[in-house]
């Protein structure tokens, strides 16, 4: 990745600047009320070269498909982001994963090991995916085939990674 630098837009919201690796860069002004416009350059150019304006629920909507929330690449056994310190992992649970068939409360997964479920998919056949919750509670029970995501220090994700595994943790 490339570069992203963020500036306060005092009485508007926040501007981010990303400079990525092919020198392509765009800005996203998202304002105090919701809205977000994003700006698309060439390199080194100073003018956009194109723009678009997407409200509250538009923006998320793209982010979450972007995030790969609806679709993971098939080519990807795992995706991961990382914002800071903050990193959230796509992990797929294998058949004889140690924590299948045990609930987010039996494990204490966030307070034991600091992760939070973000949402979990299934395969809903024919190469599709449905969303089997978002943001479970403590009573949900994980599933081998599942795919989770998961958002925690780099550590505490790795512990996870392994109770998602065959080896197990």
């Amino acid at each position: 990745m490339g570069e992203i630098k963020e500036a306060e837009l005092p009485g508007l919201g926040k501007k981010y600047v990303v400079r990525l690796d092919s020198g392509d860069r765009f800005t996203v002004v998202i304002y105090d009320e919701g809205n977000r416009e994003l700006f698309c350059f060439a390199p080194e150019e100073e003018e956009p070269l194109c723009s678009v304006t997407l409200t509250d629920q538009e923006a998320r909507q793209v982010g979450s498909i972007i995030g790969g929330a609806f679709y993971q690449p098939k080519l990807l056994e795992k995706l991961e982001s990382a914002i800071a310190e903050l990193h959230i992992e796509w992990l797929k649970i294998a058949p004889n994963a140690p924590l299948a068939g045990k609930s987010i409360g039996d494990l204490s997964l966030r307070k034991k090991y600091g992760v939070n479920i973000v949402a979990v998919i299934e395969d809903a056949g024919k190469g599709k995916k449905r969303t089997a919750a978002i943001n479970p509670g403590p009573g949900y029970v994980f599933t081998p085939g599942q795919t989770v995501i998961a958002a925690a220090r780099r550590d505490a994700l790795e512990e996870f990674e392994r109770m998602v595994s065959v080896e197990g943790g």
